[in-house]
Formats: C-alpha cells, structure tokens, sequence
C-alpha cells in the first residue's frame, strides 16, 4: 500500500511494520523555515538528518535541485541504498559518502565531478551496484571505481575520454554487466 503527498524531495521510506515501501514526499512546510530556493530547501532537510528528522529512508531522490555539495550528515541515514543526486552542481564526493558501505545504488549524472572529486576511498562502498557519474567533468576512469568489485552498471555517457589511456583495471569488475561511454570521444573501445 502506497502514501502519496506531493512536494519538491522524494524518498523512499521503509515501513517499520512491514516490508513494504511507502513513498513520501517530504513536506519542508513543517519545519516552520521559509526557504529562498530549492537548494536552501533541501539542505536544511540534510541538516536536519542528523537531528534525528528521518534516519530510515531507503531511497532518496534529490535530483535538479541546484545542491551545490552532499551534506556530511547524509551518513547518518543508515537504511539509505540508493541515492538519486542528478543534475546537480556537485564538484566532489565528500569522504563521508564513502562510509555508506550498505549504498547499491549511486547516481550522479549531471554535476560537475571531474576525476579529483571522487575520494580514493569510495572503493569502500563494497556494495554498489549501480554507479552514473554520465556528463561530468570526468577525462579518465579513476583506479578507485575499478575497485568497486560489485558493480554491474557504470555509465560514464558525455564525459572526455579523449586523451584516457585503457589499463586492465577494468578486468578487476568481474560482476561489470554493461558499462556506457556513449559521446565521450574516445579513440577506442575498452577489450
């Protein structure tokens, strides 16, 4: 059974009583703060987090919303498994993102993140399956994603690969079932 209340963030949220899924749309209205923009908005909910707001979500999507940065107490949310942040202004990962070791899901298509803005220790999120880092500021493939062993899905679409070198560091993701690099430029495909 689904709950729908409409608003700027959605998330998923597990039920304490059940395994089902109930979808929310945060309502920032309760939290008695007029927000200036959708940015304000939304880190004042990842502010909010670590005072206890909501730690259960499951999913969340915070996609177009102009975020500028990923709220360190993002942590917290200890349930969280996928994380929708496309179409940001995000220029890197902090490296606490890379203690959500339960993350499976990580998309973030559309910001600003070149190859110095993913932590080396992002290779600790051991369960991620799913990773969209498509149209960025990306010019070669970071050894650190080559060991996330897990992942079957990488989409590196619209970032230069123009001048990147292959290594065989692509071979270490034996689970890699489709791997996109569609309008990156590159000379060749990866064997």
């Amino acid at each position: 059974q689904k709950k729908e209340n409409k608003c700027n963030i959605s998330s998923k949220k597990t039920s304490t009583t059940s395994s089902s899924f109930i979808v929310l749309y945060l309502h920032l209205i309760h939290m008695s703060k007029v927000f200036t923009s959708q940015e304000e908005q939304c880190q004042a909910w990842l502010s909010s987090i670590s005072s206890g707001y909501s730690v259960d979500y499951e999913e969340i999507n915070l996609s177009n919303k102009n975020i500028q940065e990923i709220h360190p107490s993002i942590v917290t949310m200890k349930n969280l498994t996928t994380l929708y942040l496309k179409y940001n202004q995000i220029k890197y990962i902090p490296e606490e993102l890379c203690l959500m070791t339960q993350l499976k899901s990580l998309y973030l298509a559309g910001n600003q993140i070149g190859c110095e803005g993913l932590p080396e220790n992002i290779s600790n999120l051991t369960q991620l399956t799913s990773l969209s880092l498509s149209n960025n500021k990306m010019t070669y493939i970071p050894e650190c994603i080559c060991d996330l062993i897990s992942l079957s899905y990488i989409s590196f679409n619209g970032n230069d690969f123009s001048n990147m070198e292959f290594t065989d560091s692509l071979q270490k993701l034996t689970n890699l079932k489709t791997l996109y690099l569609n309008s990156t430029k590159l000379d060749r495909a990866p064997h």
